[in-house]
């Protein structure tokens, strides 16, 4: 946009740092995020990965430590937990909205557990009242994990506000977007200080910012990473933090509008949002493939036959944690994860249509409804469904 380019070119020509001597626009865009969270605390980063990381680092994890997270999520919600020397233990998810089983943390609480991060999958929130009475009743720390949920609401509160920690990914797909960066919020000052001085390298910004005496110390190097966000990505996403009710407010009109489309098709059945939620940001559309009412076939083939018919549809998300080799044999050989496998089984990628005309979302509805309806009033006269999408 054109708002876009001129903030870049504004800082290209007049952009400086400040008093500690890192960019102004920094300081300005983690106060501005800082204040739409409500949180004390903004730290950016250079993606939403490595504020996962520093989140965990400021939690002070030590080796051997247990950490709870969701199989069905990003993986990234839980390598840096890998990267922090302790052990990612996985819960299974809710069947309809795919986000973390709140029942299946306490379940899988040991006298290592140490902390528990969570994911809004999709901009869904999770059961916060549940979790929360979960998180205080054994002591444990809670981060969490916001990269799809800019903006969602738990019974009128932001995601984010929650948790001890919450982190935000401001990644081209995002809604808030700035190229690639990331953020984290807190209301408590050690947390802050530990994820600064894990994610800076050194300088004015830990001398001016450090006030803890074991973490003083460390002014002049940090620990040696360097993750700082890039000024033009804080350029873009101060930008797009005072347009982000604007474009939540038309992708809910543009996918309401494709779930009411969608809603009475067979073998489909759009995504559901609870009454006392808002999606926010809403990254991805996931609705649900029945086989069972469309012949049987495959999700992989119908994904074919739409994809024949000009559909931009995709099996939804990553495989569940549990099923990558990274996170074999951590403590999870017989636990049942069913919900997980069977929600990314039978769930389907669609795009948002934020910016784009309903015009093209009447065309996915069409193919939809005629494919659909096809598949489900004709037996397919086939022997070998590999080749379903040719015939």
């Amino acid at each position: 946009s054109q708002e876009r380019e001129d903030a870049i070119m504004d800082y290209m020509k007049y952009g400086k740092l400040n008093q500690k001597d890192y960019p102004e626009i920094v300081e300005e865009f983690e106060k501005n995020f800082a204040g739409y969270q409500k949180r004390k605390y903004a730290l950016t980063t250079n993606s939403g990965t490595s504020s996962l990381y520093a989140a965990f680092f400021a939690v002070g994890l030590d080796p051997g430590d247990e950490v709870l997270a969701p199989t069905l999520t990003f993986h990234a919600t839980a390598t840096p937990i890998l990267q922090n020397s302790a052990i990612p233990v996985l819960v299974d998810c809710e069947a309809d909205t795919g986000n973390i089983v709140p029942v299946g943390i306490e379940k899988r609480i040991t006298n290592k557990t140490k902390a528990v991060v969570i994911t809004h999958l999709w901009g869904h929130p999770c059961e916060m009242g549940e979790i929360l009475e979960i998180i205080r009743e054994h002591s444990l720390l809670l981060i969490e994990d916001c990269s799809h949920a800019h903006g969602s609401t738990y019974k009128g509160d932001k995601v984010g506000t929650f948790g001890d920690i919450a982190c935000f990914s401001l990644a081209n797909t995002k809604i808030l977007a700035a190229g690639e960066a990331g953020v984290l919020v807190t209301d408590r000052k050690e947390l802050f200080e530990r994820a600064l001085l894990i994610s800076d390298l050194g300088g004015r910004r830990l001398m001016h910012e450090l006030t803890i005496d074991e973490l003083k110390i460390y002014n002049e190097t940090g620990f040696g990473h360097k993750h700082r966000i890039h000024p033009h990505a804080a350029v873009l996403a101060n930008v797009e933090l005072q347009n982000l009710h604007k474009y939540i407010k038309l992708r809910y009109d543009k996918l309401d509008y494709l779930s009411e489309g969608l809603k009475n098709i067979p073998g489909i059945k759009p995504p559901i949002t609870r009454k006392h939620v808002t999606r926010g940001a809403y990254f991805g559309y996931r609705p649900f493939y029945n086989k069972k009412e469309l012949n049987n076939l495959k999700i992989t083939d119908f994904i074919k036959i739409m994809n024949a018919e000009g559909m931009e549809v995709r099996q939804s998300g990553n495989k569940p944690l549990h099923q990558l080799p990274l996170f074999d044999n951590l403590k999870n050989e017989k636990v049942d994860f069913r919900n997980s496998e069977k929600f990314y089984n039978s769930s389907l990628s669609l795009p948002t249509f934020t910016f784009e005309d309903k015009r093209l979302i009447d065309e996915y509805i069409s193919a939809f409804k005629k494919v659909c309806t096809f598949l489900s009033e004709n037996v397919l006269d086939i022997d070998n469904q590999d080749t379903i999408s040719d015939k």
